[in-house]
């Protein structure tokens, strides 16, 4: 399965945003990864097509967000790497064992895949069903894994205020 593999460097490194935990985890800024991330496609991608700054960072928010921010969303849930905008409870969240105790780990990657490519509750519950899964521990877990109170985290808004400011 793909979500076997552990998170390789950030292409930006750590942030002075970026903080330790008392633990010794790092907690990583989505906001200000994702605003180096549109930093990079700026020069890659408007200098190549003569878009203004601000008409490639709209583009980056518009195809690429909702997926980079997911990847980011499960990065978290493995514990390969945390996020604040995630919470500490849901930190490493797939790897307990009160988790792999209501939910067998072929269920649990494949609703991870499902997540990552952009699924959402009912379309993992309508797979289920076409598959004759049972319903209880797939239903368990979508209640942990919360997409729906995720989604709010996720939206662009936020990211559209700073670059306001900057462009």
């Amino acid at each position: 399965m793909g979500f076997k593999r552990k998170a390789t460097d950030l292409p930006e490194g750590d942030l002075p945003t970026d903080y330790y935990r008392k633990d010794g985890i790092l907690v990583h800024s989505l906001t200000a990864h994702a605003l180096h991330a549109i930093e990079r496609y700026i020069e890659e991608f408007a200098a190549q097509n003569d878009q203004s700054h601000s008409d490639a960072a709209e583009d980056w928010l518009t195809r690429f967000y909702k997926g980079w921010a997911r990847a980011r969303l499960l990065e978290h849930y493995y514990g390969w790497r945390c996020w604040s905008a995630f919470g500490d409870d849901n930190f490493a969240l797939f790897r307990r064992s009160s988790l792999l105790h209501h939910v067998e780990e072929s269920i649990l990657e494949e609703v991870a895949e499902r997540l990552a490519s952009g699924g959402e509750n009912l379309d993992i519950i309508d797979w289920a069903m076409s598959d004759d899964r049972e319903l209880d521990p797939i239903l368990w877990l979508l209640d942990r894994v919360d997409i729906n109170a995720q989604r709010q985290r996720l939206l662009t808004d936020h990211i559209r205020t700073f670059l306001d400011e900057i462009f």
